[in-house]
C-alpha cells in the first residue's frame, strides 16, 4: 500500500521481498540476473558500493559505464557502447552522486531500449523521498512493473542502524531471488519487521517524512548560503539540485579533491571526494556534502574550516 500510494509502484504484497537494505538487493540480482561476459551499464558517476559489486561478481560481468548529464543517463550513449547489454542499473529519483532527476523522456527511451532487448532495468530509488519544491518523482517501475526491478530501504530516511529495505520483483523473479535471500542470511529481524509495519499502516512514515523533508529543507538552505559567503566561487560551486541529503560541491579542475577530503576528515569535517565514483576517463574533482542536523554554528565553523582547506589545496595561488 505504502510503494503504490507514495511512488506509484504496480506490485502484488507477494512480489515484495525483505532485505537488510539496497546493496544486498543489488547482490542478490547480480548473482541470479547474469552469465558470465554479460554487459549492465551503469552510471558513470555512481556509488562506489554499486559498482564494487559488479567488480567483484564471480560471472566476470562487464560494467559498461554510460555517461550522466542533467537529464540523467544517456541512453543513446549506452546503446552505442553496448546496445545488448543484460541489464541498466540506474537511480532515476536522484541520481547519485550528482542528483537530478532523470527526465521523462530520457525514462521513455530507457524503457523502449530494455523493452526491445528483453534487458532488465535494476532501478535504486535513492533519496526519493526528500524532494524540496513539488512531488517527488514517480518511479520506473509503475511505467513498466514487468521489465523493472525496484529497490528501496527505509535506512536513509529513519534510521542507518535499522537495516530493512527490500526488493520489488516481476513474478518471475521472486524464486530465484528468495532462494538466494535465504542462503545469505535467511531473513531480516522480524521484530523490527512489525514494529515498522505498524508504523506505516498508522501513517506515521509519512507525517514523519513531511517533517524530516522540511528539515532538511532548512538545513540546506542554511548550508547553500554559508558555502556563498564563505568559499571563493572560482575554487568551488554547487551542482544545481533540489533533493536529497547532500549536494556536490565542484572544486576547481587544479584542486585535487581527494587530498581536500583528506584534510577535511583530519580537520573534524566529514566530507567525501566524488572522483572516485567516475570512471577513470571521466573523472573530475569535487566534493560531496551531507546535509546533517548540526548546530547553525557548528556548521558556520565547518565550512570555514572548509574554505581555508580548499584554499590551501589550491595550486594556481
Amino acid at each position: 500500500d505504502y510503494v503504490r500510494r507514495s511512488r506509484s509502484v504496480h506490485c502484488e504484497p507477494e512480489q515484495i521481498v525483505i532485505t537488510p537494505g539496497i546493496q544486498q538487493s543489488l547482490y542478490i540480482c547480480s548473482q541470479i540476473l547474469f552469465e558470465a561476459k554479460d554487459e549492465v551499464w551503469i552510471e558513470d558517476p555512481a556509488y562506489r558500493g554499486t559498482t564494487a559489486i559488479f567488480e567483484h561478481a564471480v560471472q566476470n560481468i562487464r560494467m559498461v559505464r554510460v555517461p550522466v548529464d542533467e537529464e540523467g543517463i544517456q541512453v543513446e550513449a549506452g546503446i552505442k557502447l553496448s546496445k545488448h547489454a543484460r541489464a541498466a542499473f540506474v537511480t532515476p529519483s536522484h541520481q547519485y552522486p550528482l542528483g537530478m532527476p532523470m527526465s521523462l523522456a530520457r525514462r521513455t527511451a530507457l524503457l523502449a531500449w530494455a523493452k526491445q532487448q528483453n534487458a532488465w532495468i535494476i532501478e535504486d530509488d535513492y533519496d526519493s523521498e526528500l524532494r524540496y519544491n513539488g512531488q517527488p518523482f514517480p518511479s520506473l517501475q509503475g511505467m513498466a512493473p514487468d521489465q523493472v526491478i525496484y529497490l528501496g530501504t527505509f535506512s536513509k530516511v529513519l534510521f542507518p542502524s535499522l537495516r530493512l529495505g527490500y526488493a520489488v520483483l516481476p513474478k518471475e523473479l521472486v524464486a530465484s531471488f528468495c532462494g538466494l535471500r535465504v542462503l545469505i542470511d535467511r531473513h531480516p529481524p522480524a521484530a523490527d519487521q512489525h514494529v515498522l509495519a505498524a508504523f506505516i499502516q498508522e501513517g506515521y512514515l509519512e507525517r514523519h517524512i513531511r517533517r524530516t523533508r522540511n528539515v532538511y529543507a532548512e538545513v540546506r538552505e542554511y548550508i547553500i548560503g554559508l558555502i556563498e559567503k564563505y568559499i571563493p566561487q572560482e575554487l568551488a560551486w554547487l551542482q544545481p539540485g533540489d533533493q536529497g541529503m547532500h549536494m556536490v560541491l565542484w572544486l576547481a579542475q587544479h584542486i585535487n579533491d581527494i587530498d581536500v577530503a583528506s584534510s577535511a576528515v583530519d580537520a573534524g569535517i566529514a566530507i567525501k571526494a566524488i572522483s572516485p565514483t567516475f570512471s577513470q576517463e571521466q573523472q573530475r574533482p569535487g566534493l560531496i556534502v551531507g546535509l546533517g542536523d548540526f548546530e547553525p554554528e557548528l556548521m558556520r565553523q565547518a565550512i570555514k574550516k572548509l574554505s581555508r582547506i580548499i584554499q590551501q589545496h589550491d595550486k594556481s595561488s
